[in-house]
């Protein structure tokens, strides 16, 4: 497998020498399309010509190898069409276009959710139906999709990692790009209260956010700290220090103290409810 790994990482030098090549974000945007494309072409030649030793090199190419090289030819096409949006047309309409993408990359995270939780976990019981070039594990629905043309470079599912790897990707794209553009009156707008107060300990409500933020279930796990922290705060009119609380945290005899007392008093409650 030593030729495959050797093909990303010189895409990845490559990649990394993009600002040297144009002084331009959209020269950049091109060549590491090319570069991209490239490395993808030469993985190709090696597949068909040299194949895999065993089923473990075969589903270790299509699950990891090919999507870190497809993820990123996905993500730069993305890039350059938002950036062709940026160019030809005004700021609320590119700002606009922003929330759309990411709103449908999300959406796709949702309706997708088994197979995002099977790439985010690191499964692997399904490998051999999702990640071997076997014409039989392939749905009859599936057998004309544009990404199964080549059937030789192309498994299942190697495409749907890609396209996640791809998608992680731009959303951290978009968010940067969101911050820049929204528009001046609406990131200065005064965001009205709550009617909502913490009146628990603040290291208590950091834990619980900890918590959420380890679960992985806002934004399909694509949310900071300091963003569920400043929602937190905003809906409980509360100002906290999660360093600080983090620290505390981490220093307790019972670090999820909280969390049992909720688990203990939500027990309760449903007991109550069946006596």
């Amino acid at each position: 497998m030593r030729n495959y790994i050797q093909i990303t990482e010189n895409l990845k030098r490559a990649l990394s020498r993009k600002e040297q090549v144009s002084d331009q974000f959209y020269g950049q945007l091109e060549y590491a399309i090319g570069q991209s494309k490239l490395a993808l072409d030469q993985l190709r030649e090696l597949v068909i010509t040299k194949g895999f030793p065993d089923k473990d090199s075969e589903i270790l190419f299509f699950k990891q190898i090919k999507p870190e090289v497809y993820s990123q030819m996905l993500y730069f096409q993305a890039v350059f069409e938002l950036e062709s949006v940026r160019l030809r047309t005004d700021t609320s309409v590119y700002a606009g276009k922003l929330v759309e993408q990411q709103r449908q990359i999300l959406a796709y995270f949702a309706e997708h959710q088994v197979k995002v939780q099977y790439y985010r976990c690191g499964f692997t019981h399904l490998d051999e139906k999702y990640f071997l070039r076997d014409e039989g594990e392939i749905p009859v629905q599936l057998r004309n999709h544009i990404a199964l043309l080549d059937e030789q470079f192309f498994t299942w599912h190697d495409h749907t990692f890609s396209l996640i790897k791809a998608y992680d990707l731009l959303l951290d794209y978009i968010a940067h790009e969101i911050l820049k553009y929204a528009p001046r009156e609406q990131m200065n707008a005064p965001q009205r209260k709550s009617k909502l107060r913490w009146t628990g300990s603040k290291v208590d409500l950091v834990e619980l956010i900890y918590a959420i933020h380890a679960s992985g279930e806002v934004n399909n796990g694509h949310v900071k700290i300091a963003e569920l922290t400043r929602a937190f705060e905003y809906m409980f009119n509360v100002e906290l220090d999660t360093s600080q609380c983090w620290s505390r945290i981490r220093g307790r005899n019972k670090p999820t103290d909280f969390l049992d007392r909720l688990t203990a008093f939500l027990r309760q409650r449903i007991d109550k409810f069946f006596e």
